[in-house]
């Protein structure tokens, strides 16, 4: 409570009473008297008052008249009338127009008089004390750096600071009567989230997207809390709305940079999951595929030196020499194989137009032998452009053609076929035999590295030129599948994007 004393102007017409004021109070209070309005009026001008008791008969000018004075020239003035029980009509004139606190009758109790007047100092205490809240509140409110708003419960903006206004591209000062509901990028989402946000009578750190004046999306975050109803009977919430634009864009960015950190890591997981299956097929093929031929070196090498200590038969000399020229030309053919794979797998691809006509045609003369020509029918239309590594591109395609000419050789009316066609994945490329097939089951291991699916005996070959195939389109960005089955022939379907896309990233290359 306050220390000050209380300082209070008494007025009335009769000294007497005037007299007996002053001497019950002046002790606790600071106390002023004046027998007239006028008077009254000259004292208020030259020192501060609380509280004004004024008597309502009075010659010339009537209290609740100088109330009403007082209250248009000093209204931080708390006011009161003394009146008799007979004048209701005064005291409902001096609430009227003097805006008065309390009234008292005459004649008046000292001790009721004492606790109303404290009472009144104590009200005005408490409106200097709002007052002074008011001012700091708008002081804050002015001078914030986050936009605030004052808004009905029907979103139109009664009050907003310059902040705000800045953030919504108002005018400065004509905020009022604005429409928020107007600049909500989506009210229904906004309902939404005020009811998962809901915090008592308040709402926290609600999701918010608004839009400017030049309709630019703004991304913030809202905290609401009620401020009562005004005087038309408007339920008034204070909002404080934060930008959180450049954090949703950092957001943004983050999720983009940790899903192409996904991808990138997906790409290096799948070429050392690629890597670890090369590198278990090139262990099973050096356990077994070089070591045959080295076997078949060593024992006919050794055979071949003692039919030659004894030099009895020329003609088996040659026949062992062949077998063991046969064997190093098996085991330079497979690491042959073996380094144009790694060579595959390490060159960027080169992207050009190819035309696909003329490669293939070029490739029928330099792999097919003139009998068999017509075994081969090509269904690509002339000046059929595909994007591509001409290089890469005509080893996979050789690679198809010769196992085609292979595998059919063996049947009685062999049959090849190259067609090209359109679709809405990019081109896609055919190459079909009938010849000696494959089971089906067995498709999925056909691209692997030193994966045959005939014996050695029966066709030559070394497992790797169906993997260089998978790796050169897999590099272009498309895929190939085979289809086949025993004694029916085989068949390879190779799909290429119109505009290669690389499937390594360069993370991971």
């Amino acid at each position: 409570m306050s220390t000050e004393r209380i300082k209070v102007l008494y007025v009335d017409d009769e000294a007497g009473n005037l007299t007996a004021f002053k001497a019950t109070y002046r002790r606790e209070w600071e106390v002023h008297v004046a027998s007239s309005a006028q008077e009254a009026l000259d004292i208020l001008a030259q020192h501060p008052v609380h509280v004004l008791v004024s008597d309502q008969r009075m010659p010339g000018t009537t209290g609740s008249e100088l109330l009403a004075q007082v209250r248009e020239r000093h209204p931080r003035i708390m006011r009161m009338l003394l009146t008799g029980y007979a004048d209701l009509e005064a005291v409902v004139e001096a609430v009227n127009k003097g805006g008065i606190y309390a009234y008292a009758t005459k004649p008046w109790d000292p001790n009721d008089l004492r606790l109303r007047v404290q009472q009144a100092f104590e009200v005005y205490n408490l409106r200097d004390e709002r007052e002074l809240l008011l001012q700091r509140y708008h002081q804050v409110f002015e001078n914030s750096g986050d936009p605030i708003i004052i808004v009905t419960d029907r979103g139109v903006l009664v009050e907003a600071n310059a902040a705000a206004e800045k953030l919504l591209g108002l005018p400065p000062g004509q905020a009022a009567g604005t429409d928020m509901r107007t600049r909500i990028e989506d009210p229904a989402a906004l309902l939404r989230s005020l009811r998962a946000k809901r915090d008592g009578s308040g709402f926290v750190n609600v999701d918010l997207t608004l839009k400017s004046t030049n309709d630019r999306l703004i991304d913030c975050l809202l905290t609401a809390n009620p401020l009562g109803v005004d005087g038309e009977g408007r339920r008034l919430y204070q909002a404080i709305i934060k930008d959180i634009s450049d954090r949703k864009q950092e957001e943004l960015q983050l999720r983009r940079l940790n899903a192409d950190l996904d991808r990138r890591v997906a790409v290096r997981t799948r070429q050392l999951l690629e890597a670890l299956e090369d590198l278990g097929s090139f262990s099973y093929s050096v356990a077994h595929d070089l070591r045959s031929p080295l076997k078949t070196l060593a024992a006919m090498s050794e055979h071949l030196a003692g039919a030659a200590s004894t030099a009895t038969d020329i003609q088996e000399c040659r026949d062992i020499a062949q077998r063991i020229h046969n064997g190093s030309q098996r085991m330079l053919q497979l690491v042959d194989d073996l380094l144009r794979f790694s060579q595959t797998n390490a060159k960027e691809v080169n992207h050009v137009q190819v035309d696909l006509n003329t490669l293939v045609n070029e490739l029928v003369v330099e792999l097919v032998p003139a009998e068999r020509r017509a075994q081969v029918e090509l269904n690509i239309a002339p000046g059929t452009q595909v994007s591509g590594d001409q290089a890469m591109l005509k080893v996979a395609l050789s690679n198809l053609l010769s196992n085609a000419l292979k595998y059919s050789r063996t049947v009685e009316r062999p049959q090849i076929r190259l067609a090209h066609e359109r679709s809405p994945d990019g081109h896609v490329i055919r190459v079909t035999d009938n010849g000696v097939g494959f089971e089906a089951e067995r498709g999925g291991h056909i691209f692997g590295v030193f994966k045959r699916l005939h014996r050695a005996d029966q066709f030559e070959g070394t497992g790797v030129g169906l993997a260089i195939v998978h790796r050169i389109v897999t590099k272009h960005g498309g895929s190939i599948i085979a289809e086949g089955a025993p004694g029916r022939g085989a068949s390879f379907t190779m799909t290429l994007p119109d505009v290669g896309q690389p499937a390594q990233l360069p993370m991971a290359s």
